[in-house]
């Protein structure tokens, strides 16, 4: 495994955008989603209206490899949460679970949101969409 997919990244799967679904295939095998990204992205398919919506995100979420968020890995989130605030970069708990959960594993995080977290210490980002 080389890769954890930030939720936004997963959206992009789900909502088949060609280069990212491209980037998806190239790696298969070598990514998977947090138990914490499992979360958001239930949250989502409970409250889409929109039955293509519901095709994509179930056909994503049963086929893809969930890790689960251990005890280890919310050390290493509270971590990052202690030194990133120190910094002045405070991302939100869910954020910084994924971050953690990233981090704890050595996983390179997958996200759009770059400028979100790639100034957080000890997390390796990279971005399929751009």
């Amino acid at each position: 495994m080389r890769y954890m997919l930030d939720s936004d990244t997963c959206s992009y799967i789900i909502k088949q955008v060609p280069s990212v679904v491209r980037k998806a295939r190239e790696f298969k095998g070598e990514w998977c989603i947090s138990s914490v990204v499992y979360q958001e992205l239930m949250s989502g398919l409970l409250v889409t209206n929109s039955k293509r919506m519901e095709d994509g995100y179930q056909l994503f979420l049963s086929s893809v490899e969930v890790l689960e968020f251990s005890m280890s890995d919310a050390l290493v989130a509270a971590e990052l949460l202690v030194e990133n605030r120190k910094r002045g970069h405070n991302i939100g708990m869910a954020d910084n679970q994924i971050a953690g959960h990233a981090a704890s594993a050595n996983l390179t995080l997958v996200t759009n949101n770059t400028k979100h977290f790639a100034p957080m210490l000890g997390v390796h980002v990279t971005n399929w969409v751009a």
